[in-house]
């Protein structure tokens, strides 16, 4: 939802509550809201200012910030801070401000201090939590249709990848037959070669079959990056300079499929890694509730880059759609190093 929009539907709606208000003032108590005595008018606005204090509060804060997070517990005392606001700010402006300027109090202040209490709290409570529902439900309704279209773009993009991965497969089954029959035939003679050969087919198996779904298996992608890992190491030999570390237990955790190996694979592809100077790192580290990855390389501006991968873009809008704000993505560039820095949150 263009921000733009979102912020011009939500004068509409709350012009539409304080017109609807106005008139339900008009036709029950029969009040003229341009009546001077008392001047109601000011009175209405002061209210009017507290009420959208309240709306603006929840709306961008609370909402985003506890509900849309499921800490219901830390919403739920924000809706007291709510109540506060709104008989705080609304006592300053009517008992403190407009009396000094009209001599005239909102609430009569000659019944008891515990009626007068009472009735005040009353007030703040129904009126902050018909404020809060409305910028709720708004807001709800907003994200809701973000998070649509997103996932909409985001489904369109995963046709169009599966589909150009259809494109570039040819008969994948006679291929993994082929690379089967290939390791049997060498694993007397050359184990060596036959060990690569397997490799190769659980990789592109991987690939072709088990990254169908939006998530996968944790284990699953570290086994993956390490294969990837092992046949630039045989290709470089002894000149190979990037070390993996994995920090953490690895347990029963998803993520998203071929998600890590963005990384990875613009470590190897962009980043000079046969220099014993200037060693590439990929550390992960898995802790209970979140993973961080972390690399470091230097980039190697002499290659021609051919092609793009997945793209920054598109893993951050992936992320956006599965992990909302539970995430972090970052990127520095700095005298040639080259660092990425991705946090998920279980």
């Amino acid at each position: 939802m263009d921000t733009r929009k979102e912020f011009l539907y939500n004068g509409i709606i709350i012009t539409i509550i304080f017109l609807v208000d106005l008139l339900g003032d008009y036709i029950i108590s029969n009040r003229d809201i341009f009546s001077t005595n008392p001047p109601f008018f000011l009175f209405k606005t002061a209210f009017i200012i507290a009420l959208l204090s309240v709306y603006a509060v929840n709306y961008l804060y609370n909402v985003p910030r506890f509900l849309f997070k499921k800490k219901y517990l830390l919403y739920s005392l924000s809706f007291i801070g709510m109540i506060l606001l709104f008989g705080g700010l609304r006592f300053l402006l009517e008992e403190v401000v407009l009396y000094h300027i009209t001599g005239i109090h909102n609430y009569h202040f000659d019944v008891p201090v515990s009626q007068l209490i009472t009735t005040y709290s009353l007030d703040s409570f129904y009126y902050t939590l018909r404020a809060c529902l409305v910028s709720t439900a708004i807001c709800l309704f907003f994200r809701y249709s973000e998070n649509k279209e997103q996932i909409h773009h985001l489904n369109i993009a995963h046709e169009r990848a599966k589909l150009s991965a259809l494109k570039s497969q040819i008969s994948p089954h006679f291929l993994f037959n082929t690379l089967n029959n290939f390791y049997e035939e060498l694993y007397d003679d050359k184990p060596e070669t036959a060990n690569d050969i397997l490799k190769l087919s659980e990789l592109l198996r991987y690939v072709t079959y088990e990254t169908n779904e939006d998530v996968t298996f944790l284990s699953k992608e570290i086994t993956f990056i390490e294969d990837y890992l092992y046949f630039f190491k045989r290709r470089y030999e002894d000149n190979f300079h990037v070390s993996l570390h994995i920090d953490g237990m690895v347990h029963l955790q998803k993520i998203p499929s071929l998600m890590l190996i963005h990384f990875v694979e613009n470590v190897c592809k962009h980043g000079i890694i046969n220099d014993v100077k200037r060693p590439a790192s990929i550390r992960l580290n898995i802790q209970e509730g979140s993973l961080i990855l972390r690399t470091e390389n230097y980039i190697n501006t002499s290659e021609q880059h051919t092609e793009t991968g997945i793209g920054t873009e598109n893993i951050k809008q992936r992320l956006e759609v599965l992990y909302q704000d539970n995430f972090i993505l970052e990127h520095t560039n700095r005298d040639n190093q080259f660092e990425a820095f991705l946090e998920l949150r279980f």
